[in-house]
């Protein structure tokens, strides 16, 4: 565990001992008084040591859901199991009501969540212009879709809600799991009084009142599952860039724009390549450097 962190944990501990407000402060915020989950995962004996210090310091009841060993750095992964544990211990803590008890639950699972998918993209992609490229594709066909603004120097500079929409949609681009991780960031967005006030009204047409109607702790849990898995499984791996040179044909040819036949179909120049047109007309063929589909560049 980094060094740090564990003389944090050590802090808390002794003033737990000191002070009986603050221990009983502590064991209300995370559900100290509960017992234990019966979810646990396997892990290797150094990630374990790390957990028993974590829940020991904090007197945790719960046990760690998600499998997080695979990731190297070590500030990172306890930082994830710490919300891990959150997240779990507060479906145990039968001190508040189930509403309350699910909205602390969505809230660390959603911290694991943006967590997990920046370290993904980081990992995968190094390079911040391959990084934005990936955003930009894989968001191309969304309502909000990313658009770069030149300003972005790492992944924490882009919306996480462009990189769940590009994880989902390379990922799971038939699969109701980006309305779901999409709804865990509005629950966090929203605050908690706000999600009370949703989850006591009868709004059918609030997409969070649906959300909390349809899912449930281990739903939510198997989901979390889900994405960490296929980030195990993907990290590292950048998918291969399919990227051609076509034939097309200039069909429309405007003062500020071009429009090209390409496949059979009727797509218009990128402004950035229109130079590299000018003084062509209606009819004229030129070829076209195509990725995943995309106009990217003239051949010249």
């Amino acid at each position: 565990m980094d060094e740090k962190l564990r003389a944090t944990i050590e802090k808390i501990r002794i003033l737990s001992i000191q002070n009986k407000e603050f221990d009983a402060e502590l064991r209300k915020m995370y559900g100290g008084q509960q017992t234990s989950s019966a979810v646990g995962v396997f892990m290797p004996s150094e990630t374990m040591d790390d957990v028993k210090a974590i829940r020991a310091a904090l007197e945790i009841r719960a046990n760690v859901s998600v499998s997080y060993e695979f990731i190297i750095e070590c500030r990172l992964r306890d930082q994830l199991i710490v919300d891990n544990l959150r997240m779990e211990n507060s479906s145990l803590d039968l001190q508040k009501n189930e509403k309350e008890r699910f909205y602390i639950f969505c809230v660390n699972a959603f911290y694991q969540l943006e967590n997990i998918l920046n370290y993904y993209y980081f990992k995968t992609f190094p390079r911040i212009e391959s990084l934005l490229d990936e955003i930009e594709y894989y968001t191309s066909e969304e309502t909000y879709k990313f658009v770069r603004t030149k300003k972005e120097r790492n992944v924490a500079d882009i919306q996480v809600v462009h990189k769940i929409n590009a994880f989902c949609n390379r990922f799971f681009p038939h699969d109701t799991i980006n309305y779901t991780l999409n709804s865990l960031r509005q629950v966090r967005n929203e605050g908690e009084h706000r999600c009370m006030v949703i989850q006591d009204g009868k709004d059918e047409n609030n997409y969070l009142y649906k959300f909390f109607n349809l899912n449930t702790f281990n739903s939510i849990r198997i989901v979390l599952i889900k994405v960490v898995t296929t980030v195990k499984e993907n990290i590292g791996r950048p998918e291969i860039s399919v990227t051609n040179i076509v034939e097309a044909m200039i069909v429309n040819m405007l003062p500020g724009g071009c429009f090209v036949s390409v496949n059979g179909k009727i797509k218009q120049l990128p402004a950035n390549l229109f130079s590299m047109v000018k003084g062509k007309k209606n009819g004229d063929m030129i070829e076209l450097v195509l990725r995943h589909g995309k106009i990217e560049g003239v051949e010249m």
